[in-house]
């Protein structure tokens, strides 16, 4: 008690905590930069672990595919009847593709979504099994770079010949044929464990397959692995899948990343790893041209795709059947659910990893950065307490109104969207687009032209509604954090200008505009539809920000993808009520600061 004592005189002698109150901006600040130094850190040797096997049963080295060259001739054979009917009805190639399966002992049906054609599906039932457990190997008609699906058509009908001959199965096997990863494949998932009458038991694990028009070799596979909202599948089973690649000699990649850079294995390799799959996480489930593991999200299935990539490499197309052929047959061994291996990771390479328990602290960092804000909002206003309690009821019921409106716009904007026809859908999400941009240049750019209205928030008002919604967002990040720990993080990041305007109301004064010019200027780089409208323009140069905004839109209709309802009811409020709160909140002028510049000069 005594040395507590002496603390607490010695702060208060020195003064400590009212410093501290003032420096609180400084401190904010300090964390958003910490949080990001955080993640510059991760890359570094001794931060990351290499990955590993946690389920023995798996197996993956034991594994011997039987699925050699000997089939390679099979393949070639399938490849040149998918040549043949590229250009006809998906139904009239879901028939030839239906005979095929019949041929081998399939039990083949269709699944009818009522928007897009028919998907057909075909259960191979396991000799050793009891209907209870399944694989999915989904083969979409078109890649998701629009592409026919040639190859993986071929390799999928070669493999389905090759799995009906083996009796070692104790887990049925699916394949689905859907006309794109995206909806298609979606609306079957769901209706599989909704209201399909020929089901073959819980879904272990999938793998979706693209090969397109490749010919017979590759130069290396790249995985795709990002589920929806934060999903991830287990670590086990990429592992599985890239050991078995590595032992077949194949050259892999992630994130969009070459083969032979990604093998280089540097820190700036593994930080654009690192980065990118952030930034793959956030958006997942906002494109159209989607890869498809996405689909599976939500049921607990884990799943991948598999992409081959080239087509003058070394690889043929039999090594990438055996990959797949040996991932089944590792999963097959299985007596329970993928369990023992992480769910939240962030993958640097192929071979290397980051888990949560390290990653993590960066979005919290940055959570702090805006609770401490928001607190400074408070403390360094000027206001009292008493007259915040007198503002408190207008404070909560702007907010309240602000959100209701967000509500509103949440479900009705997508209702406009998805009912739209279809040749003016693109149209309709331009002007929706539009209407949020000038939202956002109408309310940051006001500050810039002292506005007079007759609806004023007093001074604790408007340091109310800041700090109301810095705390918002704080909430809102560490809520997510766990969840979807990369669109936390965005949002966090790119928030972090918001934490700037508190302090920039206090530097005006009489004849500079300066103050004005950094407010405006941080209300518009941290609205989320600027960030959208850039996002968009860089990833789709053709379709800029409409692809992506048209994405958010429909992302909950067509895959459950909740990222809408964040940004919506979440980042957009929060940053229009402190647009809202600088507008009309009223400011005093320090003369005091003016007199003293003038006196200098």
């Amino acid at each position: 008690m005594a040395l507590a004592e002496t603390v607490l005189r010695k702060v208060h002698k020195l003064g400590l905590i009212p410093k501290a109150i003032k420096l609180l901006p400084v401190i904010s600040f300090v964390m958003a930069i910490a949080s990001i130094g955080w993640l510059l850190v991760l890359p570094l040797d001794g931060q990351y672990r290499n990955t590993y096997i946690s389920e023995n049963a798996l197996m993956p080295f034991q594994v011997n595919s039987y699925f050699r060259e000997s089939e390679w001739n099979i393949v070639r054979g399938y490849r040149e009847e998918v040549k043949k009917f590229e250009y006809d009805p998906i139904s009239s190639k879901a028939e030839v593709v239906e005979k095929w399966l019949n041929s081998f002992g399939y039990i083949t049906t269709y699944h009818h979504n009522g928007v897009t054609n028919d998907t057909l599906y075909a259960i191979l039932h396991a000799p050793r099994g009891d209907d209870t457990e399944a694989m999915v190997l989904a083969v979409p008609w078109y890649t998701s770079d629009k592409e026919h699906n040639e190859g993986g058509i071929a390799l999928a009908a070669a493999l389905a010949r090759y799995f009906s001959k083996m009796s070692i199965w104790s887990k049925n096997i699916i394949l689905v044929f859907p006309e794109t990863s995206h909806y298609p494949l979606r609306s079957w998932v769901e209706a599989y464990h909704t209201s399909l009458d020929q089901t073959a038991g819980s879904i272990e694990a999938a793998i979706v397959l693209e090969y397109g028009k490749n010919g017979d070799h590759f130069d290396y596979y790249e995985m795709f692995y990002e589920g929806l909202n934060g999903q991830l599948p287990n670590l086990d089973l990429l592992n599985t899948a890239n050991m078995i690649g590595f032992h077949e000699s194949l050259p892999s990649s992630i994130q969009g990343t070459p083969s032979h850079e990604i093998s280089k294995n540097t820190y700036f390799t593994r930080l654009r790893t690192l980065l990118r799959g952030i930034g793959s996480l956030t958006l997942s489930g906002l494109s159209r041209n989607t890869p498809g593991c996405e689909a599976f999200s939500g049921w607990q299935i884990q799943a991948f795709t598999i992409k081959a990539k080239g087509s003058n490499g070394p690889a043929d197309v039999t090594q990438l059947g055996r990959v797949v052929d040996s991932t089944f047959r590792s999963v097959n061994n299985l007596l329970e659910k993928f369990h023992q291996s992480f769910f939240f990771y962030l993958l640097l390479s192929t071979r290397n990893f980051v888990s949560i328990g390290t990653y993590l602290p960066a979005a919290v960092l940055v959570s702090i950065a805006f609770a401490l804000s928001s607190l400074g909002a408070v403390l360094n206003s000027g206001v009292k307490f008493d007259e915040y309690i007198g503002g408190l009821t207008t404070i909560l019921s702007t907010f309240f109104g602000i959100e209701l409106c967000g509500v509103v716009m949440a479900f009705s904007l997508p209702y406009i969207t998805i009912n739209a026809p279809k040749e003016f859908e693109d149209v309709t999400v331009f002007q929706i687009l539009c209407q949020f941009v000038l939202i956002n240049v109408a309310v940051s750019f006001s500050p810039l032209f002292n506005i007079k209205s007759k609806y004023k928030f007093n001074k604790a008002v408007k340091y109310g509604l800041i700090a109301l919604s810095l705390f918002f967002i704080s909430m809102l990040i560490m809520t997510l954090l766990i969840v979807h720990f990369a669109l936390a993080l965005i949002i966090g990041i790119l928030a972090v200008p918001l934490t700037f305007i508190q302090p920039l109301t206090l530097l005006r004064y009489v004849n500079e505009n300066k103050a004005q010019i950094k407010i405006s200027l941080c209300l518009f780089v941290s609205n989320p539809f600027f960030v959208l409208f850039i996002a968009g323009s860089y990833l789709d140069a053709e379709s800029g920000a409409v692809s992506l905004m048209r994405g958010l839109l429909t992302s909950w209709h067509e895959l459950q993808c909740w990222t809408w309802f964040v940004v919506i009811l979440g980042w957009f409020p929060a940053w229009l009520a402190i647009g809202l709160g600088v507008v009309f909140g009223e400011h005093e002028v320090d003369y005091s600061k003016a007199i003293n510049k003038l006196k200098s000069s």
